[in-house]
């Protein structure tokens, strides 16, 4: 903790001063407390030492809480791989489709207060769903400086097109909220286009066989 004095109507702060008999001065008393400090109420101390006498007093500093959520991942990479119709599971620190692809998110707690009821959200494409592995999508509590870790199952619209698309997720409570986005490439079954190949081949084939059969006559 810091503390200094300036005397009122002053800029410069002073460690003593002289005060005329019979008189007065005011005082400005400066406190500032330590990074990271846990909110309460705390008690400074304040003397006036003259060659008599010790004059003390007490005042009351009142620290609010700082609130503050953060959602990566645990390699902080926010990028991940899906299949079209397939389920995806992503991990996420709160401080990735019949196939799964999982998430895994970290939401962390940056303020110095308890966090309750952090609700769980995401901004997804039309069709595309994605469901959490905590009850009613919610994180009862994260203490101040702590993260956990919440699997979000992402599974994309089977109509999805091969291509990227952004997947938000977003970590709420009644004092703060922060939000993550994802960059999801999206795959699609390739089994179709290797039986459309076998086709094409075959009947290539067929008629090959057919001209060189046929062909002269």
């Amino acid at each position: 903790w810091g503390v200094s004095f300036t005397p009122t109507g002053e800029t410069a702060k002073v460690a003593a001063l002289e005060v005329e008999s019979g008189a007065s001065k005011g005082m400005t008393v400066s406190v500032t407390p330590p990074e990271g400090v846990a909110a309460g109420e705390y008690d400074i101390s304040c003397s006036a030492v003259s060659a008599e006498e010790t004059l003390d007093t007490s005042l009351k500093v009142v620290i609010t809480g700082s609130y503050g959520l953060k959602v990566s991942t645990p390699d902080g990479r926010l990028s991940f791989d899906a299949y079209a119709g397939k389920e995806s599971d992503v991990t996420l620190n709160v401080t990735n489709t019949g196939r799964t692809s999982d998430v895994t998110l970290n939401i962390t707690n940056t303020g110095n207060v308890d966090l309750e009821n952090v609700t769980l959200n995401s901004s997804l494409p039309t069709g595309w769903t994605v469901t959490y592995n905590t009850e009613n999508n919610m994180i009862p509590s994260i203490p101040a400086g702590s993260t956990t870790e919440v699997i979000a199952h992402v599974k994309p619209s089977s109509e999805a097109i091969t291509g990227d698309y952004v997947n938000t997720f977003t970590a709420s409570c009644e004092q703060t909220q922060s939000n993550a986005d994802f960059r999801v490439s999206v795959k699609t079954k390739t089994v179709w286009g290797l039986v459309a190949v076998i086709i094409i081949l075959c009947t290539a084939g067929g008629l090959g066989y057919v001209f060189r059969k046929y062909g002269r006559r």
